[in-house]
Formats: C-alpha cells, structure tokens, sequence
C-alpha cells in the first residue's frame, strides 16, 4: 500500500512539473486522488505538488510535529510575563524544571526583566543537576549562570538574584577547577549575605547561607592548609553561626525544607549536642517525602 501511494506521489511531481499551472486540465494521476484525501478548503483550487505532499502523506496546515513548537513558542511570545510566570513556578514546584525555564525563555521581555532572569536561571540549574552528561551539565550551567547574571545587571537590590547568582556561581566555579572554585568562596559568600539582606524574611536565603557555613567550619584541615595557600584571608564559617541560620530559616517557615532538619542535625551532633541532633534528625528521617 505504501508503495502505491508513493509511486502514485511520483506521478503527481511528475505531471505537475509538466503541465503549467494555467491548463485548465489536471493530470489522471492527480485525478486519482481521492478527494476525502484533501481539505475541504483547498477542494477545486489548482493544486502544487507541494500541497499534494502534504495531503498524500497525511499533513495539514497549522497542526502536528513542528508547528505545533511554533505555536507554543507563538504563545509563549504573545502572553504575558504576568501570565507566564505563575505557570514557570508551577512547573519547577512539579519538579518540570525544563518545561519552567522553556515557557519563559522565547519572551520579548525576556532580557529587560528580572523576575523572567532568575526563574530561567534557577530552572536551568535545577535542570543541570538532573543531567549525567557533563559537557551538558556545563553547558546548562553556564547558560543558568548567564542569565543569573544579566539578571544582577538589572537589579542589585533583588533577593532572588544574589541567592541563585550565589549558587550558580559556585557551581559554574566548580567546573572551571578547584582553584576557581576556592577563588570565588568570597564571591559566593558575599552574595548569600546580600539575600538575606535584601529580604530577610526568605527562608531558602538563610538556608543557603547556613550551608556555607557548615561546609566551611567542616571542612578539613588539610583541605583549609590548601584554601589558605591559595587566599591570603580564606572566608569564615563556624557551626554556631551554621546553626543560627538553619534556626532563623525554620522560624520563618516551618517545615519548609525538611533537609533543614537534617542540617540542624548535623549541627547539634557537631556541637555535641546529641539530644536536639536526635530530635531533628527524627524528623527528617520520617517526614513524608513529596
């Protein structure tokens, strides 16, 4: 069956490049066509053996495969970030982290708008962590960074910029080297501070801040013998001010992130505590996961 209908095809191409397209007769071959076969709408219209193609082989205009990206990305361009923006939240919540950053990145407004910057960067590194290629786990993170980026450009008093900027950039120091990383732990502590500045009311930015602590006031010695030899004044970090921050970020919001019970954890047992270190432990243990 296959094998008529492309023949059949042929035989179209090949009368239609013969007859001009002001005879009035059409060729036999084109004759043959059933007419369930083509659109209502094109029904007594002189046919191109293009047109022909698309209705032999079972397209139609304005549907299927490639159009139907464009039409995604027409929408996307023509709603607004007002109405974008909510569904990008509702995709990363589902964890759709490439559907939250696609839905935002073909918008007009896309690189004069702070709030469209930072969801795209906080998507494409959340996308990135899922992916075991590493040549395109960089690449995602040089593109979340570049965006987070362009974002700080815009606005220097926005929360959401220095927390994600924060973490894109260790991220994106990461895979440039361990000497770029450790260059840049100032950087990157320097911008969880101005998150909680700019809202102090963020759990997550107290969260993230809590971590650089932690992973500096645990760090090794002969990993800080190392951070030493590369800055002159390696940045500072202690389980107090580790724990002061996982607290403040659970005052917020409770239960907001169940990990910041397990972190609380990690401190309590580091600062010999293990009656609280238990306590929290607990509850992350046995909180269902979502």
């Amino acid at each position: 069956m296959v094998n008529r209908v492309v023949s059949l095809f042929r035989r179209v191409i090949q009368c239609g490049l013969r007859n001009s397209s002001g005879q009035k007769s059409h060729s036999r071959a084109l004759q043959s066509l059933s007419l369930a076969r083509i659109p209502k709408t094109f029904r007594g219209k002189t046919w191109s053996p293009v047109l022909i193609a698309f209705s032999v082989f079972g397209y139609s205009f304005g549907s299927g495969g490639k159009e139907d990206v464009s039409e995604k990305e027409t929408l996307s361009m023509s709603s607004s970030v007002e109405e974008l923006i909510p569904q990008s939240d509702q995709y990363f919540d589902e964890n759709k982290y490439k559907e939250a950053y696609e839905v935002l990145l073909n918008h007009p407004e896309r690189d004069s708008n702070v709030e469209v910057l930072w969801r795209i960067a906080r998507a494409q590194y959340k996308a990135a962590k899922e992916m075991t290629n590493k040549t395109e786990k960089a690449d995602m993170l040089r593109k979340g960074f570049e965006f987070i980026r362009r974002g700080l450009e815009l606005d220097d008093s926005h929360y959401a910029v220095h927390k994600w900027y924060a973490v894109l950039l260790d991220a994106k120091s990461e895979q440039d080297g361990m000497w770029e990383r450790v260059n840049q732990l100032h950087n990157v502590k320097h911008h969880m501070i101005r998150a909680t500045e700019c809202n102090p009311s963020d759990p997550t930015s107290w969260w993230i801040l809590g971590c650089f602590e932690f992973g500096i006031a645990d760090m090794s010695w002969y990993v800080m013998k190392l951070v030493q030899k590369i800055l002159k004044e390696p940045p500072t970090g202690t389980y107090e001010n580790a724990l002061e921050c996982f607290l403040k970020a659970e005052n917020l919001q409770p239960m907001f992130y169940t990990t910041n019970h397990l972190w609380l954890g990690k401190c309590y047992t580091a600062l010999k505590d293990p009656e609280k270190a238990k306590h929290h432990l607990n509850i992350a243990a046995t909180t269902p996961v979502k």
